[in-house]
């Protein structure tokens, strides 16, 4: 029998048993939307914690490494930082930008209050990315040009007790256990974007320079940005080809950001320089379990459901078996061989999966979008910490959409297997004596 004859066949059994395929096909729609729902949740998270990592603290790939001058120091600071910049624009293809950044760390200063904090010295006519993924609660990013400013964010301002135009004092450890400070203004306060801001502030380039009293061709890392960030592994490969050649040492791959690495390099037995090459994920690894997390819950609970769906499936279609006894006998005893009475079953079931997730996916992308647009806010801190934004943000992929209907088409054929397989085993003679 055509494959076309058995969806119109299938068609037309659904609109005959159209309150069980309403009632069906809403169950069906219901968990595809909510599918759509809990993928865009799991995706807006690791796409924001993709924005944010790579704005805050790390380029798609980085060039970074450590300084041993003498014994168990070991300092985040790389020499040759226009060298290396210009073999990274060279040699390596799909570069879309690169940028470098100073890392430091020590002590804010407050009137109320103190905290440990990253300080990022930012070259601002290279950080319009960084500028993008802000926003700015007060102030203006072009205070970033003056000496001796910061950008701190509003939870640090809060803890602090400042706002803008105040100073703090970063105190820091500098070259040979100096103590340091210097006075910051603060001339931008920017919204949280999740725990991730809470240890970073971002001032010019210079500022860093000038306390830790390093020279202008050192740097804490090259940070590059790729046009195609899935390609990140295959240019850590690439980059140590080429870095080795133009005779720089470089640290065995460790997928762990630089400030967990201190006590191991501390540890080695080397002076000198030596590069340390890391993707996006090395440097956020410590909280990739969110992610992680979320997508495990998703699918649990999506699990869940398409268990009882299924459940559902196969005892409608099983009802639907012995309503219609006589219609398989009767096509049983005209000729129809057993594999085309399973396709006509399975084929109904895929129909009312099909239609049924459809139009569940497509309402769940309806929701995403107003859910998007209306800019709920997070009432709870604990979700804006987790979710690492303050408002509901939702991601909507395509492929969700595509993944939610095949995987809810697919389920209700398998759920359909064994009833269609019970259909065809009724012999013609008992189901027609059955019917009577």
């Amino acid at each position: 029998m055509p494959f076309f004859t058995h969806l119109q066949i299938g068609f037309r059994n659904l609109i005959q048993a159209r309150r069980r395929s309403l009632i069906l096909g809403s169950a069906i729609a219901f968990v595809a939307l909510l599918m759509v729902l809990l993928l865009g949740v799991s995706q807006g998270v690791a796409d924001r914690l993709v924005e944010t990592a790579t704005s805050l603290s790390s380029g798609h790939v980085n060039v970074a490494g450590f300084f041993k001058p003498r014994g168990k120091t070991a300092e985040p600071v790389i020499m040759d930082r226009d060298k290396i910049r210009k073999l990274v624009k060279e040699k390596i293809a799909g570069v879309e930008a690169v940028t470098d950044r100073n890392r430091g760390w020590g002590r804010i200063i407050g009137p109320e209050s103190s905290i440990n904090t990253g300080v990022n010295g930012i070259i601002f006519a290279e950080e319009e990315r960084l500028f993008k993924t802000l926003t700015l609660a007060s102030g203006s990013f072009d205070g970033l040009k003056k000496p001796d400013s910061a950008l701190i964010f509003a939870a640090q301002a809060k803890k602090l007790g400042v706002a803008l135009g105040d100073t703090i004092t970063f105190i820091t450890e500098a070259n040979g256990g100096q103590t340091n400070t210097v006075d910051l203004t603060i001339v931008a306060v920017a919204k949280d974007l999740g725990f991730m801001s809470n240890w970073n502030v971002f001032v010019p380039r210079e500022t860093l320079l000038s306390i830790y009293k390093r020279g202008p061709d050192t740097t804490g890392a090259v940070m590059l940005y790729l046009d195609d960030i899935d390609r990140s592994e295959k240019v850590i490969v690439e980059l140590r080809k080429v870095l080795s050649e133009a005779g720089y040492s470089i640290l065995d791959h460790d997928p762990k950001p630089f400030f967990m690495k201190f006590d191991k390099i501390g540890n080695e037995d080397w002076k000198g320089l030596r590069l340390d090459l890391t993707t996006w994920r090395d440097e956020v690894s410590f909280i990739l379990f969110i992610v992680t997390s979320l997508q495990a819950l998703s699918v649990f609970l999506i699990g869940i459901l398409s268990i009882i769906i299924a459940t559902g499936i196969a005892n409608s279609l099983w009802m639907t078996v012995r309503e219609r006894t006589k219609e398989i006998g009767t096509v049983r005893a005209i000729g129809m061989q057993k594999r085309a009475v399973i396709g006509l079953f399975l084929t109904e079931a895929g129909l009312l999966g099909l239609i049924a997730a459809t139009i569940g996916g497509l309402l769940g992308a309806l929701v995403v979008v107003a859910v998007n647009a209306a800019q709920i806010p997070i009432p709870v801190e604990g979700m804006r910490v987790f979710l690492m934004t303050e408002v509901l943000r939702l991601a909507l992929h395509p492929a969700q959409i595509i993944t939610t209907i095949v995987t809810f088409t697919l389920l209700t054929g398998a759920a359909a297997l064994y009833p269609a397989w019970r259909a065809s085993r009724l012999r013609p003679v008992v189901a027609l004596m059955h019917s009577k």
